[in-house]
């Protein structure tokens, strides 16, 4: 296991360490704007199945994702976004909402949902930010934690059993958000908000209705 501080000055070295790993099928633990992540290059098989050691009751397949821009999500779903998720993202992104749309035929059958929807958020963190810049695919990314236990806002607070499974560990002396993202399924006429969290439903549906 490798491990990481990341700090201002070794900013790059920290993105070329990252994209390395991501790129060798690294399971990643990683600070977000929310909370501790843990993930690593989305759509590929490697990093599925040390997730599904380490959070086995996740079920069967990863189901969110962390993209650049709304760019890699209209590509993930093969399909252009309407107008009313546009204004969602345009609102919110980078920031703590996830949206639940569809996913490409175009993805291998093994790596869809049994509903083929996923969840696409981007991150307001410019280290995440640069290495799905520059690896030019998604992270799978699920919150750091135990079943039973609250997503980790600080290092300190992530179990040492989640630490030990993964291959690189990026450490930061900042804080989370300490809230989990909100979540929309747009797949519909209508958002249906699963989660109210960091944005309010309130403010989702004022910026839907906007557009």
């Amino acid at each position: 296991m490798q491990r990481i501080l990341l700090q201002g000055e070794n900013f790059e070295d920290a993105v070329q360490i990252a994209l390395e790993a991501a790129r060798d099928g690294a399971l990643i633990l990683f600070p977000t704007d929310t909370v501790y992540g843990l993930g690593g290059r989305a759509f590929s098989k490697q990093v599925m199945e040390k997730l599904q050691r380490v959070k086995p009751e996740r079920g069967v397949k990863p189901t969110a994702i962390l993209i650049d821009s709304i760019i890699r999500m209209s590509q993930c779903a093969g399909d252009v976004p309407s107008k009313r998720i546009v204004a969602l993202a345009e609102a919110f992104w980078p920031g703590p909402l996830t949206l639940i749309w569809k996913t490409s035929s175009a993805i291998p059958e093994e790596f869809q949902t049994a509903d083929r929807s996923l969840g696409y958020r981007v991150p307001k963190h410019p280290f995440l930010l640069e290495v799905m810049r520059r690896l030019e695919t998604p992270l799978w990314a699920t919150s750091a934690n135990l079943p039973g236990q609250p997503p980790p806002r600080l290092y300190g607070e992530i179990r040492n059993q989640i630490v030990t499974a993964c291959d690189l560990v990026i450490e930061s002396r900042g804080l989370s958000g300490g809230k989990s993202s909100s979540v929309v399924d747009v797949r519909g006429r209508d958002p249906i908000v699963i989660r109210e969290s960091s944005i309010r439903e309130e403010d989702i549906r004022r910026a839907w209705k906007s557009a």
